[in-house]
């Protein structure tokens, strides 16, 4: 029997059918941008008057939007109540905090009706693939580690019709475990992290098992939270056997973006999108910049020209935001011997020559010391001649030569609390 996800928040206290009725009036198909202008305005009159952090943090009144100062993950930290509008620190709040895979993470608030806005938009882009939050989910995510967090996420998980598979392990014999649960499990469609699911389907490839042939009632996959290159897609695709979808969000913001047909559809209902240079001056659509968003429905934690941290690329029309690059946050950036910085998803491409020819690394990923960059890698073996060889190829192309390159074969890749690992570190 399945279950109505908004039902179980209705019951949980929040307000379903006023959020159902206030998101009904988002106009869509009408002039967005000009709506999405007057909401934002809105809400920055309503914490500039009703939240005495925020005022003092801008400061005298700015008559023009693009004066208004952006705000940072900095500026939010520590005592994150006394961040809240005086008027909402009584009402019951949605609490959460991000997933601090630096060890310091944001915590933040929602007013309930914003809450239930963020998950009637997630069903909404679902809706739009054939999805439903409602759908039996199987979920690739990390857990809490402390017995009290591990239940909260085993009962929401209960509430939300999904099961949780452990990336913590990611084992030949955790992955048979993770088919025999698909075999039985009657799931529509997959979640979670996209390294953790790309070594799963590289497993599935190498077995020679294509899972939609074992889990008839698969519908889709959702990729999140980490870099989805269009050569892991593909292999997903292949692996699994639906249609591949990535989406791109944040803890305190939500899904931002919905990606299909080659760029993710902003969240243009929920959020205002703008991309700012160094200086916080807009860049025009096309270019990079800091992707900037302001909340127009929170008001609790006052997410107005929030800088997220990542660089990116828009294209808007009418209000409606394509985000069509997302290349990480400044410090996934690499610095080069010449001085230049890349980021750091392109050491993705410096081991996709290995990856073609051999199927021997499991995980990897690249880690910038003071003392140079180092290759640590999950692997049945050490890695030959040949195989480094190629590998230096690539990396010699994105580096330069005469760059060193060590090699380091280790039982499990460093993980963040929350199960996600990337491709990149920088320890400078």
């Amino acid at each position: 029997m399945g279950i109505d996800f908004f039902r179980v928040l209705k019951v949980l206290g929040f307000p379903v059918r006023e959020a159902c009725d206030m998101f009904s009036q988002i106009p869509f198909e009408g002039d967005l941008l000009q709506w999405q202008r007057e909401k934002a305005d809105e809400i920055f009159r309503f914490h500039y008057k009703e939240n005495e952090f925020y005022r003092n943090f801008v400061g005298f009144e700015p008559k023009e939007w693009t004066k208004i100062p952006v705000i940072k993950r900095a500026d939010l930290k520590g005592g994150f109540r006394g961040k809240l509008p005086a008027s909402v620190q009584n009402q019951k709040l949605y609490l959460s905090s991000t997933s601090g895979s630096s060890g310091d993470p944001l915590y933040f608030a929602r007013d309930r009706m914003s809450h239930a806005l963020v998950w009637l938009n997630v069903e909404r882009l679902y809706n739009q693939v054939g999805l439903s939050v409602n759908h039996r989910q199987a979920r690739m995510f990390g857990i809490s580690r402390q017995p009290v967090g591990r239940l909260k996420a085993r009962l929401k998980d209960n509430l939300s019709n999904r099961y949780r598979f452990n990336v913590f392990d990611l084992s030949d014999e955790a992955f048979e475990k993770w088919v025999q649960k698909f075999r039985r499990g009657r799931f529509t469609y997959i979640y979670g992290y996209t390294n953790s699911l790309v070594a799963f389907a590289r497993f599935l490839k190498n077995s020679n098992i294509t899972l939609a042939d074992v889990a008839k009632s698969l519908r889709a996959c959702i990729v999140t939270s980490e870099v989805c290159t269009e050569k892991d897609a593909q292999t997903l695709r292949e692996a699994l056997g639906v249609p591949v979808y990535n989406e791109y969000g944040s803890s305190e913001l939500g899904v931002m973006g919905f990606k299909q047909n080659g760029f993710w559809c902003g969240s243009d209902g929920l959020l205002y999108f703008e991309v700012l240079d160094e200086n916080d001056e807009i860049v025009p659509d096309g270019e990079t910049g800091y992707l900037t968003c302001t909340a127009l429905f929170n008001r609790a934690t006052p997410f107005i020209r929030y800088r997220i941290g990542d660089l990116a690329v828009i294209n808007r029309s009418s209000g409606i935001t394509k985000i069509e690059k997302v290349m990480g946050s400044l410090n996934d950036m690499a610095l080069l011997p010449s001085g230049k910085r890349v980021p750091g998803i392109s050491f993705y491409f410096v081991a996709e020559e290995l990856l073609d020819k051999s199927d021997i690394v499991k995980e990897f990923l690249f880690r910038q010391t003071s003392h140079g960059f180092v290759f640590e890698y999950v692997a049945s073996r050490d890695l030959n001649g040949v195989e480094f060889d190629a590998l230096k190829r690539g990396f010699d192309a994105i580096v330069g030569k005469g760059t060193t390159l060590i090699l380091k074969r280790v039982e499990q890749l460093q993980r963040g609390l929350n199960g996600k690992f990337k491709h990149f570190i920088s320890e400078l």
